[in-house]
Order: C-alpha cells, then structure tokens, then sequence
C-alpha cells in the first residue's frame, strides 16, 4: 500500500476506528475523512487494494458520488455487458464477462467503490467493479460481520445529518417567532434564552460531527 503511505500520516488514535487496525487501514480511514471524494478518485485511490481499504471507510453517500467518476457513468456501456443472458451458455458468458471485466472495470477508477456498493446494498448478481458474481457472493461470506457494521454506520451517519438539518431549521424557525417589535418586552429574556439553546443544540451536533470525521475546530 506504497500509494497511500505516500500520500498522508494516519490521524490521531482517538479518531481511528478502522476494522483491522493495522497501519494502512489506519490510513485508509485518515484519508477517508480528510480528502473529498474528487481527490481520491483523481488521484488512483478509489481502485485496487488502496481502495478497497479507502472504500470500507466511505458512507453510502460518498460512494455514491464517487459512482460519479466511474467507466459506466461518463462511457454508459450497454448495462447487458455485466449480466449472463437468458439461457446463455455459462461458457459464453465467462468469455464475454472476461471481456467485460478488461474493457471496462480494469481501467475504471473507481472499480473498488463499485464492489463496496454492491456489497452494502446486499447485490451479488452481475459484474460489480471487477468482480464476478462468485467472487461477490464470496465475500459477502466472508465480511458479512464488516458489512453489517458498515451498514449500521451508514444509517447513523444519515440520521445524524438528518439531525444536524433539522437544528439548523429549527434556529431559524425559533428566531423568525421569537423576535420581532410586536413581541411583549417580559417575554424577551425567555424568547432570547430558547434562540440560544437551539443554536447551542445546533452547534453540539455540529462539533461532534467534526469530532467523527476528524477535523479540527478551525476545520
């Protein structure tokens, strides 16, 4: 994993959580947090081993995105490419998955996203970044443990957002009914008090969301 040891110094201990521990999953996850998705899929980061460990560390949102940048978004090849036909032969097929696998997902960018979003979503069937639909299922097998955390991260990371949206919302919504001439002078101190309590909530999400992803206060 010489590319990505080049690339950055793995952040501090009390951000890491990558599964295995091990220095370039460490730096996997630094990376993960600290580049925008544009970068890495520019830079190579997205495809082969780096990015297999790079992919692991992304919520669904930023794989996604990244799709963006992938063989099948700016080429839009024949989607029957990636799939056996009906009743086609199984020998046929693996000539023109073979065929698929060198024209297309070798040279895309993005290939290990690809197979990471194949994986969370639970779809093993077709060509997924590389991958045959053996080697898919294989490893749904055999990371079904990784995948599941993977997942659960992804719906906590989305309802966090969501929370964060809505504290925003309500800083508005609170300040637009809570001032104003009209607005009885004995009620101030009180209104005041609740504009202030909603953008310290706002704010608490805010900085432990920066916490999470392992930004600095400044960030």
């Amino acid at each position: 994993m010489n590319s990505i040891m080049m690339a950055g110094q793995p952040a501090p201990a009390e951000t890491r959580s990558a599964a295995d521990g091990t220095d370039e999953a460490a730096i996997a996850l630094y990376l993960a947090q600290a580049d925008p998705i544009d970068v890495l899929a520019a830079g190579g980061y997205l495809a082969g081993r780096d990015g297999n460990l790079i992919a692991r560390e992304l919520r669904r949102p930023q794989l996604r995105k990244a799709l963006e940048h992938s063989v099948c978004h700016t080429v839009a090849p024949d989607p029957d490419h990636f799939y056996q036909g009906d009743e086609e032969p199984d020998a046929t097929w693996r000539r023109r998955r073979a065929a698929t696998i060198r024209d297309h997902c070798s040279v895309c960018p993005v290939r290990a996203v690809c197979a990471e979003l194949a994986l969370r979503d639970d779809d093993p069937h077709g060509v997924r970044g590389g991958l045959s639909q053996q080697k898919l299922a294989v490893r749904l097998k055999t990371e079904h443990k990784r995948l599941a955390s993977a997942r659960a991260e992804d719906t906590r990371s989305a309802l966090a957002q969501s929370d964060r949206i809505q504290a925003g919302a309500d800083v508005q919504r609170i300040a637009q009914q809570y001032t104003g001439t009209s607005i009885p002078t004995t009620r101030r101190a009180e209104n005041t008090a609740a504009i202030l309590a909603a953008v310290q909530h706002r704010d608490n999400l805010r900085r432990t969301h920066r916490v999470a992803a392992g930004w600095t206060e400044a960030a």
